[in-house]
């Protein structure tokens, strides 16, 4: 014991993982000491090196990995071990997958006092390539022209040719873009110099429309050989159907400027059950549209809707669970405050011919408050920060039959389960992997009213 005690004072100890973090680091505990080491998988002994220390918990560096666990794979991307994006590529998917399951099971535990069943967790239908979305950062390194995503922990980045989670012809249409930009001596931003002009390149691409939008961002409004950039994107890529030029002066946020449509039609669709959705540059669309069949088909299941019910979407985007539910319900009413997602819904619910949808452009919790109408349900999928207090007390005035909660955190999710459990029996509880090779985890919640 002391000689444990006297390691970790010297920084550097031998020790055994007994737990996961939030976000899969492997836990260590010796003593009172709680010690975070990325890339150990419970089991595993290993020699750490503490490299930060905190008031409740230290964060280790592995030395030596003295023992393996037989969940422990080879990461298949060559980037693994410096880009943030992935963070259990180490592991078997069926590890990745307990691993998830027991991060729900823990907040609900330790955070709102809930000690339920959860059901089995969903597996992904694939373990890579399922992003539809791709967003790539620019760089300087010296006279290249480079793109990628940040090493972890730091605000350099790192040039990825090839992200394995994201659809392949993202990376390759960044790619091309990169270099077509260097070949014409662009250079990219540097919010320190303010000097450059690329910043950001986005593809977004309907995966069951093979659909294709290319975003560019830049500092400046101007885009010098826009014609011949254009024109060469075109003769290699024929799926893209258009490409937006975004005008950004914002460091912190890449869409905040003004667009203005290069070829095209600004927009482009796809398709989720025979349902079709419009995709602008600003809509909020499941980045996993494979698995998103999955996600909406358990969550309408689970909810159970009658025809005669009235229910409230109150996250509803571009409107996509709105209209799936929409022919099992009398009236759906869609409310979300971004301006553009709402125009997107309603021009959705005109494309669907659906008659009984209507979206309202508003902060859900101020037309939850306002209302007149008593909902017989109402469906929220929240950002991971969760519900904002102000609309957990619309809910607990207007007292809905059910509440429907998707989830992208778990302790969000927790935490405002342990508000709302006075009022609700916390009846189902699924997991749904929507973003596998990531510690993020998706989770359905079923609340009937006591």
């Amino acid at each position: 014991m002391n000689n444990q005690r006297n390691k970790i004072d010297q920084k550097i100890f031998k020790g055994k993982v007994v737990d996961y973090s939030h976000d899969g680091r492997g836990v260590i505990k010796i003593n009172k000491n709680v010690i975070f080491v990325p890339n150990l998988l419970i089991g595993e002994e290993a020699t750490v090196k503490i490299t930060k220390e905190n008031k409740n918990f230290k964060i280790g560096q592995v030395q030596e990995r003295i023992t393996t666990s037989s969940e422990r794979v080879v990461p298949k991307c060559q980037y693994f071990d410096l880009c943030g994006g992935c963070q259990l590529q180490h592991m078997s998917y069926k590890h990745q997958l307990e691993m998830k399951h027991l991060r729900v099971k823990n907040a609900l535990q330790h955070i709102s006092k809930l000690y339920l069943k959860i059901d089995p967790i969903i597996p992904s239908s694939y373990e890579t390539k399922y992003r539809n979305k791709i967003q790539m950062s620019f760089s300087n390194n010296g006279k290249d022209l480079i793109c990628g995503f940040y090493k972890q922990k730091t605000q350099n980045i790192i040039q990825i040719n090839e992200c394995l989670i994201e659809h392949p012809e993202g990376n390759t249409i960044i790619q091309s873009l990169r270099k077509l930009l260097q070949s014409y001596k662009f250079k990219a931003y540097d919010p320190i110099s303010k000097k450059g002009w690329i910043k950001y390149a986005i593809v977004k691409k309907g995966v069951f429309t093979n659909q294709i939008m290319l975003i560019i961002v830049s500092n400046d409004k101007m885009f010098r050989k826009e014609k011949q950039i254009v024109n060469e994107l075109l003769q290699r890529h024929k799926n893209i159907n258009t490409i937006i030029h975004h005008n950004s002066n914002s460091n912190y946020h890449t869409l905040g400027g003004e667009s203005r449509v290069i070829y095209g039609e600004g927009y482009i669709y796809d398709e989720i059950k025979n349902y079709k959705f419009r995709i602008t540059p600003e809509s909020f669309y499941q980045v996993n549209p494979y698995q998103a069949v999955k996600l909406y088909d358990e969550a309408i299941k689970v909810l159970n809707p009658k025809k005669g019910d009235l229910v409230l979407d109150a996250y509803c985007g571009v409107g996509t669970i709105s209209l799936l539910i929409s022919k099992k319900v009398h009236k759906v009413f869609g409310v979300d405050n971004i301006k553009e997602a709402i125009e997107d819904a309603k021009v959705n619910s005109k494309l669907n011919e659906s008659s009984n949808c209507e979206f309202i452009c508003e902060k859900a919790s101020i037309y939850l408050e306002n209302s007149k109408i008593k909902f017989n349900s109402i469906i929220v999928d929240p950002p991971r920060d969760g519900l904002k207090s102000n609309f957990i007390n619309a809910l607990i005035i207007n007292l809905p039959e059910k509440i429907l909660y998707i989830s992208c955190e778990p302790s969000s999710l927790a935490r405002d389960l342990k508000q709302l459990k006075k009022y609700y029996i916390i009846s189902k509880v699924l997991p749904v992997d929507m973003f596998s090779q990531t510690y993020h985890v998706e989770t359905i919640t079923l609340l009937i009213r006591k």
